[in-house]
């Protein structure tokens, strides 16, 4: 829903920029100053809501052209996964339009947040402004500030009923971990009894079981409250041809090895699909949704998405949303997988393409925490969510040949004794458990890799550090 211009009363000041410097937040290398003198005063515009966002938009033009955007939270609820586009539309068609965006950090109540804008030093030609504020998929308003350069908009943005009930919900991440370990593995091969004696001893959050799932069962026997995820190796994941028709022959062709492993709680589809922009991922989204009711029919629960790590890109994960729709409709899961390099942490702290860097999210490892904020959360779509395969990976790097891949490769840089190597992989596990653990919906995470007899994950392997692993577990409660 929409919050239309006619909810906002426009006020229109006119500033004379002459007088004693007032400083205002401009960008991140030094501040703007801007002088002013006060021709009027006025009060807060009125609305029709108790609350709201009181938006300002100043703009001048020396020495550079600069647009200010103040935001002050007028509500009792902190504003968080705000989000802001500033469109600079000239009147001529002809002329590109020019846009900046803004994910400012969440907004206390009373708390005012600013930015400026830089255009550039060349003044834009006639238009006006079109200020798109987003508090989460779904949630908008669009504002239009067509003033003279020097003057200043302000509009008091009354929050509708979703809004309020949105802000109202209670925060997706708690401040401290709680809960028992969300570790679990990432099993390609049974091919040794420490795989199950992990099991027996840790009691796992998750197990994610690749091509043959036929320990499952021994799993759930020995484990009850473990979730078990599975999947068959695919051949063809090729985004070809009709999605519906692909699911549906997708699941016929498995049925009868579905229905022979009734221990597994979430089956996935492909693993981490190629996804080539917003058409691909539309292709995507109707392939899972059908593989979805497919398997509702056969009386089977899925894990959807499975993407690879630092992927799908914000506009693909919202032309993957009427997907998480259907799965939530017949309680399924997102699957995602997530993987860093040097270290587990290496990349918090930075933004996605299209979103600015927030401190509880990262590029890669929590990258999920964008996707609940910004798109779940608001749209009543918070899906458990199970982190199908994690763990340190050089490939996230891009070094290319010869560089490092797995965890023991970077160990190695870190401890010259294997236990030494062992002890700084655990602890990169122990943050990242900690972190999970402050998040309700997410069920767990399968370290990759154990059980590879061929060694192809060799510098991935776990299978020989499986009672240190336990240990972990053990040391959260």
């Amino acid at each position: 829903m929409r919050a239309r211009r006619s909810w906002c009363i426009v006020l229109l000041l006119t500033a004379l920029l002459a007088l004693p410097p007032a400083s205002i937040l401009a960008d991140e290398t030094r501040p703007l100053l801007i002088d002013s003198q006060v021709l009027v005063t006025v009060g807060v515009p009125e609305a029709d809501s108790a609350y709201g966002l009181l938006v300002q938009a100043t703009s001048r033009l020396s020495p550079r052209y600069r647009h200010i955007i103040t935001l002050t939270n007028l509500s009792p609820w902190t504003m968080t996964s705000l989000r802001l586009l500033n469109r600079a539309i000239p009147n001529d068609a002809a002329i590109d339009e020019i846009y900046r965006e803004w994910y400012p950090e969440p907004i206390a109540p009373g708390e005012s947040v600013s930015i400026s804008f830089d255009f550039g030093e060349d003044p834009l030609p006639s238009g006006c402004h079109q200020i798109e504020i987003s508090l989460a998929h779904g949630l908008d308003t669009i504002l239009v500030d067509c003033g003279e350069p020097g003057t200043t908009t302000v509009w008091n943005v009354p929050l509708t009923g979703r809004m309020e009930e949105y802000l109202s919900l209670p925060a997706l991440s708690l401040d401290e971990p709680e809960g028992r370990s969300k570790l679990g593995l990432h099993v390609t091969a049974n091919s040794s009894p420490a795989i199950m004696e992990f099991v027996r001893d840790a009691q796992p959050a998750v197990m994610a079981l690749i091509g043959d799932p036929s320990m499952a069962e021994a799993i759930k026997e020995a484990s009850p409250e473990t979730v078990v995820v599975a999947r068959f190796l695919e051949q063809d994941q090729s985004i070809a041809g009709d999605p519906i028709e692909r699911a549906r022959a997708f699941v016929s062709e498995n049925t009868e090895r579905y229905l022979s492993f009734p221990a597994v709680d979430y089956w996935m589809g492909w693993n981490e699909p190629i996804i080539e922009g917003v058409d691909d991922m539309e292709w995507f989204a109707a392939f899972e949704s059908e593989r979805v009711r497919a398997m509702a029919e056969i009386g089977k629960r899925v894990a959807i998405g499975n993407f690879s790590a630092g992927c799908p890109e914000p506009d693909e994960f919202q032309a993957f949303l009427p997907a998480l729709a259907v799965a939530q409709e017949h309680d399924g899961v997102l699957a995602l997988h997530e993987y860093s390099a040097p270290t587990m942490s290496s990349s918090v702290g930075m933004g996605v393409p299209g979103l600015e860097a927030q401190s509880r999210g990262g590029s890669l490892t929590l990258r999920y925490r964008y996707w609940y904020d910004h798109y779940l959360r608001g749209t009543d779509m918070v899906l458990p969510l199970i982190i199908t395969e994690s763990g340190i990976d050089g490939g996230v790097l891009r070094g290319g040949e010869g560089a490092p891949q797995g965890w023991r490769d970077f160990a190695a840089e870190h401890a010259a004794m294997p236990s030494a190597a062992t002890e700084w992989y655990a602890s990169q596990l122990s943050w990242y458990d900690d972190e999970l653990r402050r998040d309700p919906h997410v069920l767990g995470f399968a370290v990759f890799n154990a059980g590879d007899p061929s060694g192809d994950w060799a510098s991935f392997d776990v299978t020989d550090i499986l009672p240190q692993l336990a240990d972990l577990v053990h040391a959260k409660g």
